[in-house]
């Protein structure tokens, strides 16, 4: 007959359990309120559990970062010290998305920009908003024609109602400053049908490299902005839609004439994305890319002239 632990035994164990939780917490907080402790930063954490921080950002004065949210989008660029957040995953997101933006350190945001109200790109928004200061929250303008009604962009938009976040609709051409690099809108240039060309379509500039983040940005969307007369050549280019062929034509690729394509996908993605027709056309346009299910975490810094690429995997 099996031995039962005692009513004591169990109980001294469960007081030892939730001592555990409570030390952990306090050191939780500790790491993050009192740097100056001189106990291990969470980038020394995350390195050493085996997280998948690419870079320290502390040592470049400008990075990129894609991070690997499976079949999702979000990115992160720093610049000196204020932090731009692209998108913010789908609603199982968040984890992944606090544990890196703790690795380089981000405690606020200058910008949340959230291309467009697909789940799996405002899924955590709701999270992240709640969790971290955020300044400024840019995203399209929707019309009571095209407006979402999904419960994730109500969770979105109490979040926005809670906190202290100035909220500005995308408009083409305008152009935000930060502490050394900027970045400009593109689009969306009209009011569409499609969510996916509703999608916040922005440029960053760095000293003379530029990085083009679509969103998922289609087709019409692409046309729309070379026909507006924008400059859209980068040395980086986050694909749209994540590798769909509905997106990346081939006039287009050939305006933004990148170095490197990086496309945000899922591992074996019930979509089948990337496209084979995309990644074909990239080859045969001499365009190196990188894909967050084959690559991780992708961080791409610039020394305002030339950049490099880091990878997880």
């Amino acid at each position: 007959m099996a031995k039962h632990a005692s009513p004591n035994k169990k109980r001294k164990f469960r007081l030892l359990q939730i001592a555990a939780l409570v030390c952990v917490g306090v050191l939780a907080l500790l790491i993050t309120y009192f740097p100056k402790l001189g106990l291990p930063s969470w980038s020394d954490i995350f390195r050493l559990s085996g997280g998948n921080q690419t870079v320290n950002a502390a040592e470049y004065p400008f990075s990129v970062h894609f991070i690997d949210v499976g079949q999702a989008d979000s990115a992160l660029i720093l610049c000196g010290d204020e932090a731009v957040l692209i998108d913010a995953g789908d609603v199982d997101s968040y984890a992944a998305i606090d544990a890196y933006l703790k690795a380089q350190n981000v405690m606020q945001l200058k910008y949340l920009i959230l291309t467009h109200a697909h789940a799996d790109h405002i899924g955590s928004a709701d999270d992240v908003i709640k969790n971290y200061p955020t300044e400024n929250v840019i995203m399209p303008r929707y019309s009571t024609e095209n407006m979402p009604t999904s419960k994730v962009y109500e969770d979105l938009l109490y979040a926005l109602a809670d906190s202290s976040a100035k909220v500005i609709a995308a408009k083409p051409g305008n152009t935000y400053n930060l502490s050394g690099c900027s970045f400009s809108i593109y689009a969306p240039n009209k009011e569409y049908k499609e969510m996916n060309d509703s999608s916040v379509v922005i440029r960053v500039t760095y000293g003379e490299t530029h990085f083009l983040f679509q969103g998922d940005a289609e087709k019409l969307s692409e046309n729309d902005i070379i026909k507006n007369g924008f400059d859209v050549q980068a040395d980086v280019i986050k694909l749209g839609h994540h590798g769909s062929k509905t997106s990346s034509a081939e006039n287009y690729l050939r305006s933004v004439s990148p170095k490197l394509a990086v496309i945000s996908c899922g591992e074996d993605n019930s979509y089948n994305l990337p496209s084979e027709s995309i990644l074909q056309r990239l080859s045969a346009m001499g365009i190196a890319y990188r894909r967050t299910d084959r690559n991780g975490t992708i961080a791409i810094t610039s020394d305002g002239t030339e950049i490099a690429v880091h990878t997880e995997k």
